[in-house]
């Protein structure tokens, strides 16, 4: 069978990152089977605990070190909690995390920006790139050879972990930048390289851009159209909304977000300026495999209309 990420190179990357208002990434080392969760060697009462972060906004990963292939020998991990929306990105980090602090975490709480006391603050930018081969094997190859190429670049190595499941294995090498939770796509040494030199600056590569994670689908293709029309790659320079009946709104107020083929966005810029974008669903030309184990199936992406500048909104 061809490998999903061959079988789905025409397929736009906009707008394909998974929604996720906030993570809590768990450094874990060793195997991960399918259900990373499940089947890793963390504690089954503290697998579970994270299991339970389904449907909360908070999304779990598990992350691994090149250069650490074991837990620390007083049994401590590094932890990630982060909350990611446009206007209030936080991050807390701490390298001594316990399976007592796992155990505390109130999931729904951090996916509303209430992060627990643990660790310190922290700005620092991490890059996640999954090798989750127990999912797909294109993770498994262009991940790992991604990781193992960056590792050897002067300065890099802190900067670069492993991680488990983002999403998409078909735009594989995938990664995910945390604290602002950008999802990029179609990496290779010389683009994952360039990303992480504009870490420090907070800037956004379009090309390999899937999308913010803190915006559903069609939030993720307004947002990166008006970043495009208007030359914007500051990560947090941006926040995108719904227009309904003429007002901006962040949730369409009792729609499901899956039922929605076609939105008006109002993409705001921290000095002021605004524009709005009509966006729409769009049926692929051609199927495409969504894991290198499943059958070439229909798809669809999200295409994004002109971009209008508008009445600028106040401060």
């Amino acid at each position: 069978m061809t490998e999903c990420s061959v079988s789905a190179r025409d397929e736009p990357l906009a707008a394909t990152a998974a929604l996720a208002a906030a993570y809590v990434i768990v450094e874990q080392p060793g195997p991960w089977g399918h259900d990373a969760l499940a089947e890793s060697h963390l504690p089954t009462a503290v697998a579970a605990h994270l299991a339970t972060a389904a449907g909360s906004g908070t999304r779990v990963l598990l992350a691994r070190h090149i250069s650490r292939p074991e837990r620390a020998s007083d049994g401590t991990r590094n932890l990630w909690i982060g909350f990611t929306s446009p206007g209030s990105v936080r991050m807390r980090h701490t390298a001594r995390a316990t399976d007592e602090d796992l155990l505390s975490l109130d999931f729904h709480a951090i996916a509303s920006n209430a992060l627990p006391p643990i660790g310190e603050r922290t700005d620092t930018p991490v890059m996640f790139v999954c090798t989750h081969s127990g999912r797909d094997r294109c993770c498994a190859i262009h991940g790992r050879a991604l990781v193992a190429a960056l590792a050897q670049e002067s300065g890099a190595l802190p900067q670069v972990w492993e991680c488990s499941h983002l999403g998409g294995h078909r735009f594989a090498p995938t990664a995910l930048v945390m604290p602002t939770g950008v999802v990029y796509g179609r990496l290779d040494l010389e683009s994952a390289s360039a990303i992480l030199r504009q870490l420090p600056d907070g800037d956004i590569d379009l090309d390999h851009c899937r999308g913010r994670s803190a915006f559903p689908a069609p939030l993720q293709a307004a947002d990166l159209a008006v970043r495009r029309f208007a030359g914007v790659l500051e990560a947090d320079a941006l926040d995108a909304l719904w227009v309904r009946d003429d007002r901006a709104v962040p949730v369409p107020p009792g729609v499901p977000l899956d039922t929605i083929a076609s939105a008006l966005a109002e993409v705001r810029h921290v000095d002021g300026r605004a524009w709005r974008v009509a966006v729409r669903q769009m049926p692929l030309q051609e199927s495409r495999q969504e894991s290198c184990t499943k059958e070439a199936v229909p798809g669809v992406f999200w295409t994004a209309g002109e971009v209008v500048p508008a009445v600028p909104w106040s401060i």
